[in-house]
C-alpha cells in the first residue's frame, strides 16, 4: 500500500494565511491536486462564498430550500444542495412532513451588543 503524503494549498486571496491540507499517494494524485489548488486558485472558507460570511458589515444571511420531487424521491433543494431531511442550529426539517411548493427559510443574524454599531 502506498504511503500517504501531505498536500498544502494556501489561500489565494492576497494577505490571507488559511490553508487547506489534503492527503494524496500518487503522482496522479499530487497531479490532480495541484491542477485543482495549486498556484494561488484555493480559496479559504472566509474567502470562497464571500458575501456568505457574517461581518459586522453583513449581520444578516437568509437562504431558501425548496421541496421537489424527482423520480427516485422528494427533497429539499437549491442549486446543487439536496437532501430529504434539513438540519442545522434548532431545527430538524423532514420532507415528508410537508407538501410540494413548501419553502424553507433559513435566517442566520449577528445581534452586537448595546453601543456597538455597524459601518454597514
Amino acid at each position: 500500500m502506498a504511503r500517504e503524503s501531505i498536500y498544502r494549498a494556501k489561500c489565494g486571496h492576497e494577505g490571507c494565511n488559511e490553508f487547506a491540507r489534503y492527503t494524496y499517494s500518487n503522482r496522479n494524485e499530487l497531479k490532480r491536486l495541484d491542477q485543482t489548488y495549486g498556484y494561488g486558485r484555493y480559496r479559504c472558507i472566509r474567502h470562497s462564498k464571500p458575501d456568505e460570511v457574517l461581518s459586522p458589515e453583513n449581520l444578516r444571511r437568509a437562504d431558501e430550500f425548496s421541496i421537489f420531487t424527482e423520480d427516485y424521491g422528494r427533497f429539499w433543494g437549491k442549486d446543487q444542495a439536496r437532501s430529504g431531511f434539513m438540519h442545522g442550529p434548532g431545527f430538524k426539517a423532514f420532507v415528508e412532513d410537508f407538501p410540494d411548493g413548501t419553502v424553507l427559510r433559513v435566517t442566520a443574524e449577528i445581534i452586537l451588543p448595546s453601543g456597538e454599531q455597524s459601518d454597514g
